[in-house]
């Protein structure tokens, strides 16, 4: 399935249809991949959650729309990767949350055509990736040259997890055990790191702003529930550096009294690996999804019994 913003509104527009009180993922794509929805439904003995993560992209607009969503009165679930969760609210990449929350309310007849008709056509026609097929195009993307002075880094993509048509997202099988493919993708995110041009945001306004749509959902009745999946080497030293999580994650938790997980704070989730820093693999999804169900209960159950 292609990743690209009309399934983004299309699963948005199913949310609003859920006649019973949905679980609804947000974030980016560290929970996109990490989360096994159909794992979380077994689990749970219910509907498959709804996957409104996006990959690269600040949440905090979704959160917002369905905090004015006077229909929505279930559960949330936020993946917290805190450079896209705390950005500049000027930056537009990761902010392009708020043109896919306009779209999905601008949904009309002529857009569910088009998405069933890009479900029909997907399931069954081979497409050219034209980044993998392409000599010219990976030749260009995999060739190291030495940058100019002054050049910023080139964006090289390469393709290591597809989405499906619930949105969830998976690094392909076996990706672990390809060092190059692997060494591709760490690269990725140090250029990425090299490209930002935006200032770090003040996380005040911002946290405030996610606690006034917490209260606002929770007096509906529903729930939010913020976690931290996992990241490691350079992109965890990164993140204490950058997203220190007194001033970030401890604060947003205190500030809007949610249940945090938090994946230091729990011997079943500490000792993960994310092959590139960054992501889970297929295998460790499930195992991470399955312990992050059994925390968020007891945790549930513990509150619930004071």
């Amino acid at each position: 399935m292609q990743m690209q913003p009309g399934l983004w509104a299309w699963l948005r527009h199913r949310v609003r249809e859920t006649p019973d009180d949905p679980t609804v993922v947000l974030g980016s794509s560290r929970i996109s991949f990490g989360f096994d929805q159909d794992e979380w439904a077994r689990l749970s003995n219910s509907s498959r959650p709804w996957m409104l993560a996006w990959p690269g992209s600040c949440p905090r607009p979704v959160l917002h729309d369905l905090a004015n969503d006077d229909s929505f009165r279930g559960t949330v679930l936020v993946g917290v990767t805190p450079v896209l969760f705390f950005c500049n609210p000027q930056n537009p990449f990761p902010m392009r949350t708020r043109e896919m929350v306009r779209l999905s309310h601008h949904w009309g007849p002529a857009d569910e055509i088009e998405q069933q008709c890009r479900f029909f056509v997907h399931s069954r026609m081979s497409i050219h990736v034209q980044g993998v097929a392409s000599v010219l195009t990976w030749l260009r993307g995999h060739l190291v040259l030495p940058q100019r002075s002054g050049q910023m880094p080139p964006y090289r993509y390469v393709l290591f997890a597809p989405m499906d048509r619930h949105g969830r997202m998976r690094l392909i099988k076996g990706f672990e055990n390809q060092p190059e493919l692997v060494k591709t993708v760490q690269n990725g995110w140090l250029e990425d790191h090299q490209r930002n041009l935006y200032q770090k945001a003040n996380p005040e306004p911002l946290i405030r702003q996610v606690a006034t749509d917490v209260r606002t959902i929770r007096r509906r009745g529903g729930t939010v529930v913020f976690v931290r999946y996992p990241s490691t080497e350079w992109f965890r030293e990164d993140e204490r550096l950058r997203f220190p999580r007194q001033a970030f994650w401890n604060r947003l938790i205190e500030e809007t009294g949610c249940l945090g997980v938090h994946f230091e704070d729990h011997v079943e989730l500490k000792d993960f690996d994310c092959p590139e820093w960054s992501h889970l693999t297929q295998e460790d999804a499930i195992k991470f999804t399955k312990r992050l169900h059994t925390i968020i209960k007891r945790e549930k159950d513990r509150r619930s019994s004071r």
